[in-house]
């Protein structure tokens, strides 16, 4: 990668060359395809200024940060907001390539109705969770365990019909109940 320099109201040295150039190295992770960065330098009265632009093929990344201590301190801000840039479309690209997001949308449509198809023509495998006890009680005290439930429903034994009943949440608030008929 071509790497240049520009210094405004002050000197650039070796040092800060080889200071940038050392973490502009570090992006060839990221995006081993950049073609050109530009380093800017300022130094506006007690305010130092670095402005960092990575070009690549389709992508473009410029970060811009301010520090009254140092120079070295800009310039590591400016890098990390191009670092976070070029993280984020390295994500993005990679997420278009497994396509989780994006594509046409007639495409998204036909992976949908594929998608839907392969898990329509597989049976459902059954996973047992775990035994628990039936408990006689009353619909109202079911209704109370439920409250106290983390879990979405409960199985009891009502005590005035003697059959095996489940109450449920429902996405109203309210509960459900499910009775057998014989």
């Amino acid at each position: 990668m071509e790497a240049r320099f520009s210094g405004q109201g002050l000197t650039v040295t070796q040092g800060m060359r080889e200071h940038m150039l050392e973490k502009l190295s570090k992006l060839d992770r990221y995006a081993p395809r950049l073609v050109e960065s530009h380093v800017i330098l300022k130094k506006e009265k007690y305010v130092f200024w670095a402005e960092l632009t990575l070009s690549a093929k389709n992508f473009r990344a410029y970060g811009e940060a301010k520090s009254k201590e140092n120079v070295y301190a800009a310039m590591d801000l400016a890098y990390s907001r191009v670092e976070k840039q070029l993280k984020k479309y390295r994500e993005k690209v990679k997420a278009h390539h497994k396509g989780e997001k994006g594509g046409a949308p007639k495409e998204r449509a036909a992976r949908q109705i594929f998608e839907k198809e392969a898990i329509a023509s597989e049976k459902p495998e059954i996973v047992r969770t775990g035994d628990f006890a039936v408990k006689p009680m009353s619909i109202e005290e079911a209704s109370l365990q439920l409250e106290l439930s983390p879990n979405p429903f409960l199985v009891f034994s009502n005590a005035s019909t003697k059959q095996v009943n489940v109450i449920y949440k429902r996405g109203d608030g309210n509960h459900g109940l499910i009775e057998p008929v014989r």
